[in-house]
């Protein structure tokens, strides 16, 4: 087997699905209020992501996260999660919003999963509904502790740093890894399509330093902890004593393209090499070839060819996909 690279030698073993690109949130970062979803005749079929992802194993691609959108508002994807399991990944993850994970768990613990991501900005009700334009703190957070109690924990929470927003959490959503086993990281605010664009996102953005600066003076030292995997993005941290981890994610700040490993596949049939930029490769077609395999491949050995070495700017102008349309 050949290991997927690209032309600077980055292994690409990472591969994260978009299952949707529909989400039951409407996140002022991730999109706008009045978004128009995709017809769902263009969306690929879970069966053709499952031969995607097949053609990525056999390239070397052992790793892959099913995202959105939110993934569960599409039908089958928990189903779609023990088919990965099956195919021989040796890890599969999803990243959720939390709101409809609390149903899910027992199917997503049976089928394989074997972590997951809650995204979850604030700890304060208003703020939540303020920043998701949904009501729904309460349900989240029942999900989030429900997960606490099945073979997903400890769960990892990805909340997006805004200054004048829920900056002034930081030490409170810090203290969550004292109590209990999570692995909070901060993300830093990327210009991608939402409501925080243009000169919004210079007001708003707070860097990875300032954050690990605030939460040390609020809650003393904190220790590095060596990472499992040298591509993944987190510096995390850790209080002494706590049974989770504090960390933050800073691809606008210190960015990690140097040993970025990640692929992405859009739900209407896109390769997307660089979360940052607006560089697309299509693979709709090879996946419904009369032979998808080989012809994915080609695809994909095309895509590591173009991978560009770095893709964060700053744009004045809109990019093409939302995060949402993306996966994160």
């Amino acid at each position: 087997m050949t290991q997927l690279k690209d032309s600077y030698e980055r292994k690409m073993d990472y591969l994260r699905i978009s299952v949707t690109d529909r989400c039951n949130f409407r996140c002022q970062y991730c999109m706008p209020e009045d978004i128009k979803f995709q017809d769902k005749s263009h969306i690929l079929t879970l069966e053709e992501m499952l031969t995607f992802a097949e053609a990525c194993l056999l390239l070397g691609v052992n790793k892959v996260r099913v995202t959105g959108g939110e993934p569960l508002v599409r039908r089958g994807v928990v189903k779609f999660v023990g088919w990965l399991k099956d195919l021989g990944f040796d890890e599969v993850t999803m990243t959720s919003n939390g709101y409809l994970l609390e149903e899910n768990l027992s199917g997503l613990v049976e089928a394989g999963l074997d972590r997951i991501n809650i995204s979850l900005d604030t700890l304060q009700p208003e703020k939540f509904q303020f920043i998701t334009r949904r009501n729904h703190f309460e349900k989240v957070w029942r999900s989030l502790m429900a997960a606490l109690e099945t073979p997903l924990s400890p769960v990892k929470i990805n909340a997006v740093a805004m200054r004048g927003v829920n900056d002034d959490e930081i030490a409170e959503m810090a203290k969550l890894t004292l109590k209990y086993p999570m692995h909070v990281r901060f993300i830093e605010l990327m210009p991608l399509n939402g409501d925080t664009d243009g000169s919004r996102f210079r007001k708003l953005f707070i860097s990875g330093r300032e954050i690990l600066d605030r939460a040390q003076e609020e809650l003393g030292d904190l220790k590095p902890v060596e990472k499992d995997d040298p591509a993944a993005p987190a510096d995390e941290y850790k209080f002494d004593g706590a049974p989770g981890t504090f960390g933050v994610i800073t691809p606008v700040s210190e960015p990690f393209c140097a040993r970025c490993s990640r692929l992405r596949l859009t739900a209407d049939g896109k390769i997307h090499p660089c979360l940052l930029t607006d560089l697309d490769v299509p693979v709709k077609d090879a996946i419904r070839s009369e032979d998808p395999i080989p012809a994915i491949h080609k695809v994909l050995w095309e895509t590591a060819r173009i991978k560009p070495a770095a893709g964060l700017t700053l744009p004045e102008e809109s990019r093409n996909r939302t995060m949402s349309q993306i996966g994160g």
